[in-house]
């Protein structure tokens, strides 16, 4: 089986090139505008219960996550972990440091065709840093599940929240909380990637329908905290009455958070980040940050895992399974216990 996958990789290296120019002839996989599409708390009401697939013997699933030090995808992963774990199956997670490294993560990838796993579950760095990879597992009859964010063209099911619809939200938060005027900054993610991209287009495409609302700068901070706070700092440098900040990130949003401190402005400017982390919901709940973006990353994982079985079990499930996401500020945050 070993051999074979190392042959198949070789030969998927060598038609990567065919792929992606008959991929780009054809109309570009996009999740965020996928019509085949079903809700996760769907998943049972169209193709049944989990519990009642036969399911393979021994399945054991190989997962690669954007990193392991995000809190964000640490939650996915220990949703993937639990839900396997509860359908008696065994996961290997691996992730690279950062969320830029792609030569890194695509390592990883060729490493664990080696292991003969029953299925994938990939969360790559961009939507091609994987693609030889994706298609040695192909061509090995391995199903792939991408779970969240950038995407996988190739791959069986996208399982994830709708990007766009994230900067849609965030925009008509701001606009409320700024009574529909005054200036807004954006802090993207990492540069050039579909997540961070979508997010910000989902923002700006709705923050138009406000036309009293300006913003006036929009900089990379790839997802990082420290970074984030750099970036911020010098839009409130050069921008002293700056109404609102939109993170593409709930790391990017503490960043400007603890910017906004050091300004003497904290509770003056809105920041609003993205994601749902503990942290996130510990600084709207001491009053600092306004509000994030949830993207549920731990029912993510578990909807992801679920999505990868049912494929090992014969179903074939519609191109995304879509994953909630809820603007959660202090009224609501209660709700949903954090």
């Amino acid at each position: 089986m070993k051999k074979k996958i190392f042959s198949l990789f070789l030969s998927a290296m060598m038609a990567t090139a065919l792929f992606a120019s008959s991929a780009m002839a054809e109309e570009a996989f996009n999740p965020d505008t996928e019509t085949d599409t079903v809700p996760c708390d769907q998943l049972e009401e169209v193709y049944g219960p989990l519990s009642e697939l036969e399911l393979p013997e021994g399945i054991t699933l190989g997962s690669i996550l954007k990193n392991q030090a995000n809190e964000f995808w640490l939650a996915l992963g220990d949703g993937m972990t639990s839900a396997a774990e509860a359908n008696g199956a065994t996961i290997d997670i691996q992730a690279t440091r950062t969320e830029t490294d792609t030569a890194g993560q695509l390592s990883i990838a060729e490493t664990m065709l080696q292991n003969e796993y029953s299925a994938l579950v990939l969360s790559p760095l961009t939507n091609e840093c994987l693609d030889s990879a994706v298609a040695t597992a192909k061509e090995a009859g391995i199903p792939i599940v991408n779970a969240n964010c950038e995407y996988v063209a190739d791959a069986d099911v996208f399982v994830g929240g709708l990007q766009i619809e994230i900067g849609h939200k965030a925009a008509d938060y701001i606009a409320d909380k700024i009574g529909g005027t005054g200036k807004v900054a954006i802090i993207e993610g990492v540069p050039g990637t579909f997540t961070s991209i979508q997010r910000v287009n989902g923002f700006n495409e709705q923050i138009a329908n406000y036309p009293d609302v300006e913003v006036v700068a929009s900089v990379p901070a790839d997802y990082e905290m420290e970074k984030g706070m750099n970036v911020a700092t010098d839009i409130l440098t050069q921008n002293d009455d700056l109404a609102a900040i939109y993170c593409c990130n709930d790391n990017m949003a503490l960043g400007a958070v603890e910017a906004l401190r050091q300004a003497g402005k904290l509770g003056e400017v809105v920041v609003i980040g993205v994601d749902g982390t503990g942290d996130a919901y510990k600084s709207i709940h001491a009053g600092e940050l306004n509000a994030t973006v949830d993207q549920f990353p731990a029912m993510n994982g578990e909807v992801a895992v679920e999505v990868a079985l049912r494929l090992l079990a014969g179903q074939e499930i519609s191109r995304v399974v879509s994953t909630p996401i809820e603007v959660v500020d202090a009224e609501n945050a209660e709700e949903f216990g954090k």
